[in-house]
C-alpha cells in the first residue's frame, strides 16, 4: 500500500472488465435478437446497465421458461452462467427455440461434473449454492450425487453440532469450483476436504475449475494493491467475481469497495487517499469503468496514464 503523498491520481488494473466469455454471450444474443424478441431466464450477465440496454433490443429477463411462454416469447436463452439439462427440456416441451450463451469454460465444468458422477464420485461444488452457474453444474451432476458448499460444515456428512468428520463421507469424492471463486480459498477448502476423506480411507479428486479470466483479474488486482491507498471494484451487485475482487483487495490490506455506479462513491472513502485503484468485474462494460474515472477526475484525481488490456481465450482451456 502506497503512502498518501504527492498528487492525487487514478491507477487502473492491468486486466479488468469484460472477459471474452461475456463478450461472446452478448454477441450471440444481440445477433439473435435481430430476428425478434428473446427471453432470458435470469440476467444474461450480472450487470444492471447491460440488462437495461438489452431490454431496448427486445431481450427481456424472466424467472422461468413457463413465464417466457406465458408472455408470448417464442425464443428463450440460457445465460452466460449456464443451466442444467432440464432447461433445454423445458424449452422443448414449451415449443420454444433455445439460444445457448453459456460460457464455454462453464460448459467444460458441466461436462466434467457429469463425467465424475458417472465414474462413481460424489461431487462437491465449491461455490454459492444459489448462483445460477452452481445450480447448472449441480443439474448436470444430478442432485442426488452432488452438493454445493462454501465451508466443510455445509457438507451433508456432519455429526453433532455440525462437526465435520464425525460421519464418514462417501468413498469417492471429487471437488470442483465455481469458476469465479478465489483460488486460495478453493484450495484451502479442497485440502480440508481431502484430509477429511483421507481420514476415512476414501479417494478424492480435486479439479481446479476457476477460470483463467477470473485468476488474471485477481492477480492484476494484487499487483495494483501495492500501488494504491484505496480500491474500487466496479460491477453489478449480483456479480460474484466483482465481489471477490473487493475481497481480494481487503485481503491485501487496502480499503476496498464494491460499487455498481460512480454515484455510489462516498467521499469519506477518499479522505487522505492520494492514489485510487480501479478494477472491474468480468461483466462490467467499459463505459461504466470510464464513468467512474470521469467521476474521480471531477473530484480532482489525475486520469490514468494507461488503460487496461483485453485477454484472448486460451484454447488449452477447452482441452478435455
Amino acid at each position: 500500500m502506497t503512502v498518501a503523498t504527492g498528487e492525487k491520481r487514478i491507477v487502473l488494473a492491468e486486466v479488468m472488465g469484460y472477459c471474452w466469455g461475456v463478450r461472446r454471450a452478448l454477441e450471440i444474443i444481440q445477433q439473435a435478437a435481430q430476428a425478434g424478441p428473446i427471453a432470458t431466464v435470469g440476467d444474461v450477465i450480472h450487470n444492471p446497465q447491460v440488462v437495461e440496454r438489452l431490454k431496448v433490443q427486445g431481450i427481456e429477463p424472466v424467472s422461468s421458461v413457463s413465464e417466457a411462454r406465458e408472455r408470448g416469447f417464442r425464443r428463450v436463452a440460457i445465460t452466460a452462467h449456464g443451466a442444467g439439462p432440464q432447461r433445454a427440456a423445458e424449452a422443448r416441451d414449451a415449443g420454444l427455440e433455445l439460444i445457448d450463451t453459456t460460457c464455454p469454460l462453464v460448459t467444460k465444468v458441466q461436462r466434467l461434473a457429469e463425467k465424475l458422477v458417472r465414474q462413481g464420485y460424489f461431487l462437491v461444488v465449491y461455490g454459492d449454492a444459489h448462483h445460477p452457474e452452481v445450480r447448472g453444474v449441480l443439474g448436470w451432476a444430478g442432485t442426488s450425487r452432488a452438493v454445493a458448499a462454501k465451508h466443510l460444515e455445509d457438507l451433508p456428512w456432519k455429526g453433532p453440532r455440525g462437526v465435520p468428520g464425525v460421519v464418514a463421507p462417501p468413498r469417492k469424492v471429487a471437488v470442483v469450483s465455481q469458476t469465479t471463486k478465489q483460488t486460495d480459498e478453493f484450495l484451502a477448502f479442497a485440502l480440508g476436504l481431502a484430509n477429511w476423506v483421507a481420514r476415512h480411507g476414501g479417494e478424492i479428486r480435486i479439479v481446479n475449475t476457476i477460470c483463467q479470466p477470473t485468476w488474471e483479474r485477481q492477480e492484476a488486482l494484487r499487483a495494483l494493491a501495492r500501488e494504491v491507498d484505496v480500491l474500487l471494484a466496479v460491477g453489478g451487485k449480483k456479480s460474484s467475481n466483482t465481489a471477490r475482487l473487493a475481497e481480494v483487495g481487503r485481503a491485501c490490506g487496502v480499503p476496498s469497495y464494491h460499487i455498481e455506479r460512480p454515484e455510489e462513491i462516498d467521499r469519506a472513502w477518499l479522505e487522505g487517499k492520494r492514489v485510487v485503484g480501479v478494477t472491474a468485474g468480468a461483466s462490467t462494460p467499459d463505459e461504466v469503468v470510464l464513468a467512474v474515472v470521469d467521476h474521480l477526475a471531477a473530484l480532482g484525481y489525475q486520469r490514468p496514464e494507461r488503460l487496461w488490456r483485453y485477454e484472448a481465450p486460451d484454447l488449452d482451456d477447452f482441452a478435455e
